[in-house]
């Protein structure tokens, strides 16, 4: 009778599985949190204009970005579903996460000839990866907006420059797919913000460096290529989208009414530069001593050194643990985002201390040369492109990079997995602390992400008072919270003999675009009204009533007292405000608003 022997995976396969589950697992909850709050909740205000603009994307061509034209179309084919396009919102992150995590796993292999022959080390790679994607969820609308078109063609780009690094390494040619796919997504990101160039030049440096390996001739195919798929970009959206004669005019002629009155680049890098200071700053006092405890724990050569390392580490990462909790520096929402850059600050800082100590502490001769320490050019430049990336992709935001740019920590999460598996000549403790600070950021960025969309979604209150059915069309399938649904219904209600037929002009000010679309009507001018930019505004409206007048007056909506740079922004359309318009009804019944309708059509008052 023959015996069949089993033979058992190896210490290091039961590790990688172990990896998978937990990554895997911290993934699926963000996952799942973002599925179900998909019909929570909504916000007038940023998610408002974004879906506003999306809803009349063909036919309102100012705009600040061209993101309307990306996002439009697809809104249009869900029917005008938010439901449904916050699903796509989810999917497209997921999807364009795990390229991006499985395209460095794939590239990585080849620097780390110590792991794993079996696919598990690219699939507990690309579950880390996809579980740092929560960051996504972190504060921003449940909606898609231009800052997710920036960071997912940022990521795919970066995947393209790791296949070709894959190819190089292998002593390959480059499948010509690959640069001709990265001027796909350059042509989709310069159409939906014009700075995203500047993350774009980035990452088109890095590619050249990456293709100059194997000669000139490969940079001029790849640049040819991409141009190539820059081409098809911009034909498929100027013969099917829209017409871009049509769509830079409207960009343009926006950025040039805030041209005078926005942040100039010097005004920026000032912003970014303080506040970045700032961060670092506290960073440091929060988690100084967890960083001086990975320093030591590199450097360290003798016994009793590696003890007293290890114990300091042990302290380091309770104190920094500690702060975590005391500090909030793991909730989610636009209310905790400096206090949880920290924490993730501090988890890239541990890996950055460690990889700097294994070079040095090689250098010098206390350890043995690690896999870092040979590391050729192409691998330090892709690596400072995942350090710069997340900040990078951020540049044009007027408020600090980090609010914006931790959104990508998917990247710091790649270059965490790179140091942890490059740095195996340095003493046990380095590479405990690094891979602590990489599980625990990983649990925490899975946290923020469920307390974003659970417990503080944006501008909304939390899920458990989300309970009641939205009744009007323009939030089907949606809950609400209670005074939402009754002082929604109650407005449409009341002004439903002025918005019907659907697409009546109208203006929210300030910041209510989500009223315009709620209410089934158009915006007159830009669909982003702010209280700060009155001149941007009147701008607006001149330039729609010049271009495409409306029989149709538009309803006025405010939340405060109608002032003079409106009423002169009215005369533009040839409205007189003080003899043609009449407020609906005193505001304490229209929800506290100001609701002025055209007087001729006021029941109440006689024409003329």
């Amino acid at each position: 009778m023959s015996t069949q022997r089993v033979v058992l995976p190896d210490r290091r396969s039961v590790l990688l599985i172990g990896v998978l589950v937990v990554a895997a697992g911290l993934a699926a909850w963000w996952i799942v949190a973002a599925a179900l709050s998909a019909n929570r909740g909504f916000d007038i205000t940023d998610e408002g204009y974004y879906l506003l603009s999306y809803r009349w994307w063909d036919s309102n061509p100012l705009a600040l970005t061209g993101v309307q034209y990306l996002y439009g179309p697809v809104f249009e084919w869900f029917g005008y579903d938010i439901v449904k396009l916050r699903l796509f919102r989810l999917v497209t992150v997921v999807v364009v996460h795990v390229l991006f995590g499985y395209s460095f796993m794939r590239w990585l292999r080849g620097r780390r000839p110590g792991m794993p022959r079996s696919i598990l080390s690219e699939l507990a790679g690309t579950a880390l990866i996809l579980a740092a994607g929560g960051m996504c969820f972190a504060w921003l609308p449940l909606s898609p907006g231009y800052n997710d078109v920036i960071l997912l063609g940022a990521l795919t780009l970066v995947s393209c420059v790791l296949w070709m690094a894959t190819a190089v390494d292998r002593d390959r040619q480059v499948p010509f797919w690959v640069p001709v796919v990265a001027g796909l997504v350059i042509g989709v990101m310069v159409l939906a913000k014009w700075t995203s160039v500047v993350v774009i030049g980035l990452i088109v440096v890095a590619a050249v460096v990456v293709l100059a390996a194997r000669g000139w001739r490969s940079v001029a195919r790849g640049i040819l290529l991409a141009l190539g798929g820059l081409t098809v970009t911009t034909l498929v959206v100027q013969l099917f989208v829209v017409r871009l004669n049509m769509a830079i005019p409207g960009i343009v002629t926006v950025n040039k009414f805030i041209a005078g009155t926005s942040y100039t680049p010097t005004d920026l890098l000032q912003i970014y530069w303080s506040s970045g200071i700032k961060l670092l700053g506290q960073t440091l006092q929060a988690h100084g001593l967890l960083l001086l405890a990975t320093a030591l724990t590199t450097i360290a050569r003798w016994r009793w050194l590696r003890i007293v390392a290890a114990v300091l580490a042990v302290g380091g990462l309770v104190v920094s643990v500690r702060h975590v909790l005391v500090d909030d520096g793991a909730l989610g929402g636009s209310q905790h985002t400096a206090a949880y850059a920290q924490t993730l600050l501090a988890a890239v800082l541990v890996a950055v201390v460690a990889a700097a100590g294994a070079l040095i502490t090689h250098r010098v001769g206390v350890t043995e040369c690690s896999r870092l320490s040979r590391e050729n050019t192409r691998t330090w430049v892709i690596l400072a492109l995942l350090v710069l990336l997340p900040f990078v992709q951020a540049f044009g935001t007027n408020t600090p990079l980090y609010t914006i740019g931790f959104n990508a920590f998917a990247a710091w999460t790649a270059v965490m997995i790179a140091v942890l598996t490059g740095i195996w000549a340095t003493p046990v403790a380095a590479r405990a602390t690094v891979a602590l600070a990489l599980v625990g950021t990983l649990v925490a960025t899975t946290f923020i992400a469920y307390t974003g969309l659970i417990d503080y979604p944006y501008r909304s209150v939390g899920r458990s008072q989300l309970t009641y059915a939205a009744t009007l069309p323009a939030l089907q399938g949606m809950y609400v919270s209670e005074p939402m649904e009754q002082n929604f219904t109650k407005l449409a209600g009341e002004l439903r003999p002025y918005t019907e037929p659907g697409g009546r002009p109208m203006l929210a000010f300030d910041k209510m675009a989500g009223l315009v679309l709620i209410l089934d009507g158009r915006p007159l001018g830009e669909a982003w009204i702010a209280p700060k930019e009155r001149d941007r505004t009147a701008a607006g409206i001149e330039e729609a009533c010049r271009q495409n007048p409306s029989p149709r007056p538009p309803v006025l909506i405010l939340n405060r007292l109608i002032s003079a740079e409106d009423i002169v922004a009215l005369r533009f359309c040839g409205l007189i405000f003080d003899t043609e318009y009449v407020l609906l009804a005193p505001p304490p019944q229209t929800i506290g608003l100001q609701v002025w309708v055209p007087k001729a059509e006021h029941p109440a008052v006689p024409a003329g």
